[in-house]
């Protein structure tokens, strides 16, 4: 079913954390002094564009003397909320999603043979040739970057360690109708939360009236 895909369950809990996250800012920062501080920081920012550009090196220093104290200002009012964001988001990215989403690990034997096993499943593979990486499977060869399904779910082979003697395979989440640089079109759940969060925390942040 569509709603209890991977691809549709990240994304309802990126857009879920992202609306806690700016709330938390909301909530948690002085607006007000927020956005004072903004206004601040825009104005010696021009007085310093200005200074660079008359060459008066006084006053030049003098302004980063001053962004630089109210920059230390502005941090001591994000900590609280910092602080409060770890606790949020550090057990989503450190047992949820890995639990849910995570990539599977399969230790290799000194012939290069393993155990792929992933819920009921159990399936024998080996690597024909490390680089660039080969491995066979279900009398198969595939090759890095290549599909293995696993009942509902899809992995792309990831890399194979050789000091680890680790092979790993990459849970996809989305498959996207286009190819992302460095990512291609095949992201795990780290790459969709991101693709996700970066927007929406904009929308929610803006919604909300928070200090960007």
């Amino acid at each position: 079913m569509l709603w209890s895909s991977p691809m549709v369950i990240v994304f309802l809990i990126s857009i879920t954390l992202s609306f806690v996250l700016s709330l938390i800012y909301k909530v948690f920062t002085n607006q007000e002094k927020a956005k004072e501080m903004k206004e601040k920081m825009d104005e010696l920012k021009k007085k310093i564009n200005e200074a660079q550009k008359n060459k008066n090196q006084k006053d030049m220093i003098k302004y980063q003397n001053e962004m630089l104290q109210m920059s230390s200002e502005q941090m001591r009012m994000n900590m609280k909320p910092m602080i409060i964001t770890f606790a949020v988001v550090i057990p989503v990215f450190m047992w949820l999603f890995p639990a849910l989403y995570g990539s599977i690990n399969i230790e290799m034997d000194d012939s290069l043979h393993g155990t792929l096993k992933y819920g009921n499943m159990e399936k024998s593979l080996s690597i024909i040739q490390e680089n660039p990486l080969v491995i066979s499977i279900d009398n198969e060869e595939k090759t890095k970057g290549d599909v293995i399904a696993l009942g509902e779910r899809e992995f792309t082979i990831q890399g194979y360690d050789k000091g680890k003697k680790m092979l790993t395979l990459k849970q996809i989440v989305v498959n996207l109708p286009f190819s992302m640089p460095f990512y291609g079109n095949k992201l795990g759940w780290l790459g969709w939360y991101i693709l996700v969060s970066i927007p929406m925390t904009t929308i929610f942040r803006k919604a909300l009236g928070v200090v960007q």
